[in-house]
């Protein structure tokens, strides 16, 4: 990765070629260097392997501008270099930009000079220079216990044969993303700057006498944490797996049932993020279009977002806007009280003259969207030179009221069904019908008499739900929040377990 102070020479020595451009009204740098580190588990019992694969990287070192052409200020144009912090580059990329200008009767101007301070980035995280070897490490210390932990208990299986191969896969990756960023724009008085980074580690073991699955993931933000976690991840998954062997195959049907903070964590990401922000009131594609003050999820609950969320993964001082992050409420006591925001649609929604029935008619005469989460991001929450600023969150946390323990959750289910993991998830129907279906992946049970009962097999039951009926009417909430990682997702989640009276699931037969 590219040191701060580059790229904050950098940002300067752009900006001041483009001050100097008679024609340019306004002006923004951005510059970002980003950095994945992968290292891959890929061990087979019964196939040669090498149990960990060569690192995976990926690097993106470079710069955007967006320039305002003086002979109309709403005459935008975007252009972006990868790699060449040079003079030459940045001349091309004006060049480039000009050509590339089209009008936008919306566009707002850049970012005005704001009086809030930056605080001082005094908890920079040392994943920031963690070498290879460290990540390799834990990696072998997550596959380590996986293998410790199968040969110390898969004996012990009652279907368990000396002449039956056991068929051990295990699968995943520990990630270390990082980023640091410059940002600069015509009407600020001075450059900044972040850094950030955070671990994404997760192990897969897949029993294939038993057809079992299990699953450990983990997410945060210092090497301790990627070690503690790594030592215990592999070991999880190889025991949920094993106690996962011969699953039923319920039938079709409506059940009571607990879902786990994965897939709560799952069905927010895919089902309700996208509906919280000011593009999606603009664009009336929420799902809780006209409903901005309205009660749109049960009491019990509250959502947040805190870029600087003391227990998160992701710690963030300034947006790739360049404005001092902060917490957000989207949701107070089930009421929708926030948006997430980048400055362009704020301004965008706030000048809507159909503003008054997209808001609908419980929100406030006067209300404000501080663009709170203008970010350029990629794959994993990594910051991007050549991505276009957007709506997205940090650490997204669900709290509750009145919440009870997981046992306390199965005991009031009674007869159903427990959903420890989904994936598939997408929205039916349009994002604004709140519609969505997704498979039952792994890590789950059915429930009897209140207590965990016979595993389910991977892959065999499909939900089809309503995301009201998730949040707006659940049967009970969790007590507590618990990190879950969603695949390629730029948020970091801390959410419950939650129980839902009635979801409708779908039997998906087995394969031949």
């Amino acid at each position: 990765m590219l040191p701060t102070a580059q790229l904050k020479a950098f940002t300067r020595e752009a900006a001041a070629i483009l001050a100097r451009e008679s024609d340019l009204a306004s002006f923004e740098v951005y510059t970002a260097s980003s950095e994945s580190r992968i290292a891959r588990l890929n061990y087979t019992s019964d196939i040669p392997s090498r149990g960990l694969e060569e690192f995976k990287s990926l690097h993106a070192d470079g710069f955007q501008l967006r320039i305002a052409m003086r002979r109309d200020p709403h005459e935008v144009g975007t252009a972006f270099e990868a790699a060449d912090l040079s003079r030459d580059s940045v001349r091309d990329a004006i060049r480039r930009a000009r050509s590339a200008a089209v009008v936008d009767p919306h566009f707002p101007g850049f970012l005005p000079e704001l009086r809030e301070r930056i605080s001082a980035n005094s908890e920079k995280s040392d994943l920031a220079k963690v070498n290879d070897s460290s990540i390799a490490a834990a990696a072998w210390d997550a596959l380590g216990g996986a293998l410790e932990s199968f040969a110390k208990h898969a004996a012990k299986q009652p279907s368990a044969s000396p002449s039956e191969r056991p068929g051990l896969i295990i699968g995943g990756d520990v990630s270390v993303i990082r980023d640091r960023i410059s940002v600069f724009n015509s009407n600020f008085s001075e450059i900044r700057t972040d850094e950030s980074a955070h671990f994404n580690a997760s192990v897969t073991a897949i029993v294939e006498s038993l057809d079992a699955k299990g699953t450990g993931n983990s997410l945060g933000g210092s090497v301790a944490a990627m070690r503690t976690a790594s030592s215990v991840l592999g070991r999880d998954a190889v025991m949920r797996a094993l106690a996962l062997g011969h699953g039923v195959r319920p039938a079709s049907g409506t059940f009571r049932v607990v879902l786990g903070p994965q897939p709560v964590a799952e069905i927010l990401n895919y089902m309700v993020m996208g509906s919280l922000t000011t593009g999606a009131f603009h664009a009336a594609s929420s799902a809780y279009h006209a409903k901005f003050g309205e009660r749109v999820m049960n009491p019990r609950l509250s959502l947040i977002d805190d870029p600087l969320y003391r227990a998160g993964a992701m710690r963030r001082r300034i947006t790739c806007e360049g404005i001092p992050t902060g917490r957000l409420e989207m949701i107070r006591d089930g009421n929708l009280v926030g948006l997430l925001s980048d400055f362009y649609d704020s301004n965008r929604l706030l000048t809507d003259e159909h503003r008054a029935e997209k808001l609908g008619p419980h929100a406030p005469e006067h209300v404000d969207f501080p663009p709170l989460n203008g970010y350029r991001l990629g794959e994993s929450g990594g910051r991007r030179f050549d991505a276009s600023p957007g709506a997205a969150g940090s650490n997204v946390v669900m709290r509750t009221h009145a919440g009870l323990t997981e046992p306390e959750l199965i005991r009031t289910v009674g007869d159903g069904i427990y959903v420890g993991r989904i994936w598939y998830t997408y929205p039916i129907n349009g994002q604004r019908a709140g519609d969505f279906t997704c498979t039952v992946s792994g890590d789950s049970y059915l429930i009897r008499n209140g207590e965990i009962s016979e595993p389910l097999a991977p892959n065999c039951l499909r939900i089809n739900a309503n995301i009201s009926e998730v949040f707006l009417n659940p049967l009970a909430v969790g007590a507590r929040s618990l990190p879950a990682t969603v695949w390629g997702s730029p948020e970091a989640y801390y959410v419950p377990a939650l129980a839902a009276e009635r979801i409708a699931l779908a039997e998906v037969g087995p394969t031949t």
